[in-house]
């Protein structure tokens, strides 16, 4: 932002306020970390006269999820930024740009969800060009979405002069410091639904860190590779990429000692605790780490300089598979080492307990902070470098 004259200008700012609304959509109560974390850049243009465009999705129309309004987001923006902040109507056209030229210099709107128009998802050239015409420069402060190739984030920022928010470089600098000058010893945690969507972040971790301990279906993954636990239901593909680099780096990664299984819905008196050579084979599944991967993990981690924590541990939305998550949180949160934290979930795990404050750094970013350390094309960083 100190690159592109912005001034008195038309400015479009990719935001990402997808945050949950719980009930009475109070984003407040539920989640608005990546609402504040937008605060600061949007501030600054207000203080800047600049005429505030801000473009979002939330949830996802194209496969029926009803949490898609913005008016709880936009209640919850204003009361951050203490002043009123205006719903738009339309994404694009005449009547958008009739309402841009009679808002005042420092004054902040709205544009409905971008997703509600099917192009953003398959990248529109089409689109980009009828958003563009609202605003004279764009600024990514997106960094959560910026490892998707949508319109708004990767195709609009090439048809106007474009930058990077304040949140978005300081995202960028964290997570380059990690990849490239971690101080050692370096351990990470990383949990997830699936192997294959963490296979090129879990191959650069094992070339960088110095333990990696896996939770989540990850784990369940690398245990049935190993015949500890069932392989039913679970990808063939991820159990040979498990069975791979169990294979090279066995030294490196750490695996639970016990876990929680029962139903899904957590329900019943099914629901229980058994090391990982207990694991019965009927067993409904593997929902959580217990409490003893939890302290084993973190006497790893308290001889860490260096702790990046990616993804809860279980199926943390369901309260008796939350506590191997909510006990590392309140672990790592006591620790002197440098930590960085990410992953949505993972975050609104620590925003429920009000730990994000406790951590060094809190990304915004899930899948974007997956990708950026696995070291994958960013198509919403791309147009930004200054080479281009």
């Amino acid at each position: 932002m100190d690159d592109v004259p912005l001034d008195g200008k038309q400015v479009l700012v990719r935001v990402d306020f997808n945050v949950p609304g719980g009930v009475g959509g109070n984003v407040e109560n539920y989640g608005d970390y990546r609402i504040k974390a937008a605060v600061e850049t949007i501030e600054e243009l207000v203080q800047r006269r600049c005429k505030v465009l801000l473009l979002t999705h939330r949830g996802r129309p194209e496969e029926g999820d009803g949490d898609v309004g913005l008016e709880p987001v936009r209640r919850r923006l204003g009361e951050l930024l203490r002043e009123e902040v205006r719903a738009l109507k339309h994404l694009a056209g005449d009547d958008v740009q009739a309402v841009v030229a009679g808002m005042e210099q420092g004054s902040v709107a709205l544009l409905p969800n971008v997703r509600l128009d099917e192009r953003e998802v398959i990248g529109s050239r089409k689109l980009a060009e009828e958003l563009s015409r609202a605003g004279e420069v764009y600024v990514n402060e997106a960094f959560s979405v910026s490892h998707r190739d949508h319109t708004s984030v990767a195709l609009l920022p090439k048809l106007l002069p474009a930058c990077a928010g304040r949140r978005t470089v300081y995202e960028y600098d964290v997570l380059t410091r990690l990849m490239q000058q971690p101080e050692r010893p370096y351990v990470a945690v990383i949990s997830g639904a699936k192997v294959r969507t963490k296979v090129s972040l879990l191959e650069k971790l094992l070339n960088s860190v110095d333990k990696l301990c896996l939770g989540g279906a990850i784990a369940n993954t690398f245990l049935a590779a190993q015949g500890r636990c069932s392989a039913d239901h679970l990808d063939s593909e991820d159990l040979a990429v498990a069975k791979r680099l169990w294979a090279v780096a066995a030294d490196k990664i750490v695996l639970p000692k016990d876990v929680v299984i029962g139903p899904p819905d957590g329900a019943g008196s099914s629901v229980r605790v058994v090391s990982i050579d207990d694991i019965p084979p009927g067993a409904e599944g593997v929902w959580d780490v217990g409490p003893a991967t939890v302290e084993h993990w973190l006497h790893v981690l308290r001889e860490a300089a260096t702790v990046m924590w990616n993804g809860p541990l279980g199926k943390f939305e369901v309260a008796a598979y939350a506590g191997g998550t909510r006990h590392l949180a309140a672990g790592v949160a006591l620790l002197t080492a440098w930590r960085v934290v990410g992953g949505g979930d993972t975050v609104y795990a620590l925003e429920q307990m009000r730990l994000t404050n406790r951590f060094d750094h809190v990304s915004v970013g899930g899948g974007a902070m997956v990708a950026f350390l696995g070291g994958e094309v960013m198509p919403g960083l791309e147009p930004l470098y200054a080479e281009n």
